[in-house]
């Protein structure tokens, strides 16, 4: 299998007006959702920099987020996902809106059963002047490892460090611009799980930087991005300023049109479209759907254009993420019945799994039950009121026109069936329903979670079920998640983004990884 460079790719969104990004993502109350590529029209649907009246460059930037995820900037220590490392390190590889690959550091990737060769842009450099080659390569997957954990003076890997274990044996430099990724066995989703394209996991710092620890690392990460971090208050605003000698010169990554971008926080949906109104913010990512819905949308002329050059406009980010309903008790009771000391494939230890007391004798540990707990709630009409129709029910934790997905089972969410429910809970012995508790976080990127959770209680309600939801922060969340640890049980509506390879699911949310589920 090889995959080359291609240079028809995004180029930057130039917009002068404000925009405001409410984001589209799919639900499934019990499975997956529904994925649709963003622009079939790419790369030429957005106006270019430099062309047609846009300016070459702007003075600055300024966008409003509800969150960019974990406040980690080292991506040797992160604890979660961040955005942010897109702007100042690298990835191996991007990809375009229709799923191929696409140049970033690496210009080329050729893969076999025994590994990953990279061709890497002879240009790239981190800011110090550091060569960005094959030597960096493999320190950042050492580093991803936990090799320099003790050298370095690092509290512990990243989060996600058994994960590069699992799928990297070792790695040769090749020359300064090619570098062989030894890895432990085929390993098809290598590229949706380290090489950047995709949802982003792994982000490729500076190991000069990296090698002085954490503490000196912060004081300047100089990273191989197209931006340097100029100020940073953690969890509240990040301040970047352009590279004016960012080696990259691709159709869909050059030396942004930005001089200074400015990110902030802001957890409140009427303060960020305050922002946006008052001009204070000229992006703002994302808005409630009930707001969003009464906005000009690109979507009703061409994507990602101002329409009629109104003041306030929005594009829709489609197929963003995912959410599901999981129960965590049976996956408790099969886990714990298992032998403590046991390794996977890779020769990671799995961790000694415990049953939590609500679990040990509760309704959801019969499938019965389950089952008329999903078959209660009508996705169709969630997706069609709380949600706007800004999302799709569908039938599996696939994304459509992912690799490996079924067409004839995503497009099928499961039914809704209110009396089969009742049935089923009668005669499981919950003719009268229960007391329960359930658990969300609420994501960058991913409005309509409390209304999914407020649907659903009130669909329950008609079995006799009563809920009681509680919010937690996501990084907390996502901690719950943990091999051995699950904590949000018995019920939890929990959330990923776009996977554009089914075999990342595969390898991740099962019951040995960093990010568990049962569906």
């Amino acid at each position: 299998m090889k995959w080359k460079n291609r240079c028809t790719s995004r180029r930057l969104v130039a917009v002068l007006t404000p925009l405001l990004l409410p984001v589209l993502w799919s639900v499934v109350l019990t499975f997956g959702a529904q994925a649709i590529a963003q622009s079939k029209s790419w790369p030429d649907a957005f106006p270019k920099k430099g062309a047609d009246g846009v300016p070459e460059s702007v003075d600055k930037l300024t966008i409003a987020v509800d969150s960019w995820g974990t406040n980690d900037l080292n991506p040797w220590a992160l604890t979660s996902v961040s955005f942010l490392g897109d702007y100042y390190n690298l990835r191996l590889m991007m990809q375009d809106p229709n799923g191929d690959l696409a140049a970033a550091w690496a210009t080329e990737v050729n893969q076999t059963e025994e590994g990953l060769t990279f061709k890497l842009n002879p240009q790239a450099t981190f800011v110090d002047g550091t060569p960005a080659d094959a030597e960096a390569v493999k320190q950042n997957l050492e580093g991803f490892m936990g090799k320099y954990v003790e050298q370095g003076g690092y509290d512990a890997p990243l989060w996600n460090s058994a994960k590069a274990n699992e799928f990297v044996d070792s790695v040769q430099v090749i020359s300064p611009t090619e570098v062989f990724v030894k890895t432990k066995g085929p390993k098809p989703t290598f590229m949706w799980n380290l090489g950047g394209n995709g949802y982003h996991l792994y982000w490729y710092g500076n190991p000069k930087r990296l090698l002085q620890g954490p503490k000196a690392y912060l004081e300047d990460a100089a990273g191989g991005g197209p931006y340097i971090i100029q100020k940073w208050d953690a969890g509240n605003r990040i301040v970047f300023e352009r590279r004016e000698d960012f080696w990259a010169d691709y159709p869909h990554w050059h030396k942004p049109q930005a001089k200074t971008m400015e990110i902030l926080t802001v957890k409140d949906p009427a303060a960020r479209f305050a922002l946006l109104k008052s001009r204070q913010a000229d992006i703002v990512y994302n808005l409630p759907w009930a707001l969003a819905k009464r906005l000009n949308r690109s979507e009703d002329g061409v994507r990602g254009v101002n329409p009629g050059k109104k003041d306030v406009w929005t594009q829709t980010y489609k197929a963003n993420g995912m959410l599901t309903m999981t129960f965590g008790c049976p996956i408790q009771h099969r886990e714990a019945a298992k032998a403590a000391g046991r390794k996977d494939q890779a020769g990671v230890e799995i961790p000694q799994w415990k049953v939590a007391e609500i679990c040990k004798d509760h309704p959801t540990l019969d499938k019965r039950v389950r089952r008329a707990l999903n078959l209660a709630i009508d996705k169709r009409a969630l997706s069609a009121g709380p949600h706007f129709g800004f999302s799709t029910p569908i039938g599996s934790i696939f994304h459509a026109g992912s690799f490996g997905s079924r067409p004839e089972k995503v497009n099928n969410p499961s039914p809704y069936d209110l009396e089969e429910a009742k049935r089923l809970l009668k005669e499981a012995g919950y003719e009268k329903g229960f007391t329960m508790e359930g658990h969300f976080g609420q994501f960058a990127g991913r409005p309509g979670i409390p209304e999914a959770a407020d649907f659903i209680a009130s669909s329950w309600e008609k079995l006799g079920v009563k809920m009681t939801w509680k919010e937690h922060d996501p990084s907390d969340f996502v901690r719950g998640f943990r091999a051995g640890v699950f904590s949000w049980v018995p019920v939890n509506l929990q959330t990923w983004g776009r996977q554009d390879h089914s075999g990342v699911q595969i390898s991740w949310y099962h019951a040995t990884s960093g990010y568990v589920g049962i569906y």
